[in-house]
Order: C-alpha cells, then sequence, then structure tokens
C-alpha cells in the first residue's frame, strides 16, 4: 500500500494491459496501485469507475487506522471513483468495465469469478 500508488512499473503494465482490451484486477488494499493510473488524456483510469477496496472501518476493525498512510475509500473518492462497500468483512465484488475490485482479502475468489465469466463471454478464456 506504500509504494504501489506511485509505482510507475505499475501503471505502465495496467495502462497498457488496459488500453489493449486487457483488464485491471485488485483485492482490498490493492486498489492503492489503481489510485495514480492516467490514461493518455491525463485522467485518472478510476475516474467515474464503481471500485472497491479495504474500507475505513475494516482498517479500524484491523487496528490499523494509525498504521496505513492513507484510506483508500477517501484517495479513491478524491480521483472520483465511485467507492461503493458493503458492511465490513460482507463479500463484495464488483466489475464496471474492465476493472473488477474485491472489498477485502476475503474475496479474492469473488473476483476470480467476475473476472472467468467476463473471459467466458469473450469466448477468449
Amino acid at each position: 500500500m506504500w509504494d504501489f500508488p506511485d509505482n510507475k512499473e505499475i501503471q505502465e503494465i495496467a495502462l497498457s494491459s488496459y488500453e489493449n482490451n486487457g483488464y485491471i484486477l485488485s483485492v482490498c488494499h490493492g486498489i492503492a496501485g489503481l489510485l495514480n493510473i492516467k490514461d493518455r488524456e491525463g485522467n485518472f483510469l478510476i475516474s467515474g469507475k464503481k471500485i472497491t477496496g479495504f474500507t475505513k472501518t475494516e482498517e479500524l476493525l484491523a487496528g490499523k487506522m494509525k498504521i496505513v498512510p492513507f484510506f483508500n475509500q477517501k484517495m479513491a473518492e478524491e480521483r472520483e471513483a465511485i467507492f461503493q462497500k458493503k458492511r465490513f468483512y460482507k463479500e463484495f465484488a464488483l466489475k464496471d468495465g474492465r476493472i473488477i475490485t474485491g472489498q477485502n482479502p476475503f474475496f479474492v475468489r469473488a473476483v476470480a469469478k467476475l473476472y472467468v465469466e467476463e473471459r467466458k463471454k469473450c469466448k477468449q478464456f
């Protein structure tokens, strides 16, 4: 989470994949890697997109409020993402276009399931 937002390598790989009709997936704190990705026009890639990730409430319950450098939800909303969430530790994953995100680490399977469903639709899986 500390080094994901400004990691140029992650940004380039993710943007290149996205621009070539690939998918971007993240779970939990992984959305930190999406926060600063900008498209070629200089707009945040997550702007206007429905995403989710580890919530402030979950940070509180995990005892990490004073440790994390920022809150994913706040940063995503500052970039005009539509941050959605469910009650803490409830299964929640969502897809907006080719971005698929999961709220917390327990829902990797839910994110993977959405991805597999999408790939089957494209008949490229």
